[in-house]
């Protein structure tokens, strides 16, 4: 089994599916997994709080508690096969016990628990792709251009009417005897 982590989503330019780029530890190979449009959701939450209200607890956060109630605890969530193009994913507990399900099922529930996420071997032979060709290590546009954005209001909060003067017109710039407009 390979170490992996989720590291982003993204969305397919074609198909518009939502994609889930699992990233090796300390390493630049990933597997791209196809997941669900509301498990995609789940998982661009991230990690649920320590001790969410009724309100925040998802469907995911049911699996956890479950597993609590009944003396077990989640160990991790599995990308254990690919078979005819369609991977096979399991949650794993503490004492062995194994729960097949859903790729897109299991790591959003991994995601929501802050569980280790491990891919077979074999997977990762057969669909592991570089991530930084992928340009998975590129700044999302939409993140790049909110931090754009939080650069220039910082600018502007720290910026004085005198900094948008005009400076003198002294004639620098055009050519002598050009037409001003």
């Amino acid at each position: 089994m390979v170490a992996m982590r989720f590291a982003r989503l993204v969305v397919h330019r074609m198909t518009r599916e939502p994609l889930a780029l699992l990233v090796e530890e300390n390493a630049d190979r990933c597997v791209v997994v196809s997941v669900r449009g509301p498990q995609a959701e789940i998982i661009d939450r991230g990690p649920r709080a320590a001790a969410p209200d009724d309100d925040d607890r998802l469907t995911q956060d049911l699996i956890g508690e479950l597993a609590v109630r009944l003396g077990r605890r989640l160990e991790r969530g599995e990308i254990v096969d690919l078979v005819d193009d369609r991977f096979r994913a399991e949650l794993v507990l503490d004492d062995g016990t194994r729960l097949p399900g859903r790729p897109s099922d299991v790591l959003a529930v991994t995601v929501r628990e802050a569980l280790p996420l491990e891919v077979a071997d074999s997977v990762v032979d057969a669909v592991g792709q570089s991530y930084s060709e992928l340009g998975g290590d590129r700044q999302e546009p939409a993140r790049q251009a909110a931090e754009q954005v939080e650069e220039m209001r910082a600018f502007l909060e720290q910026a004085t009417p005198q900094d948008f003067a005009r400076p003198p017109d002294a004639g620098e710039g055009r050519p002598s005897g050009a037409d001003p407009g």
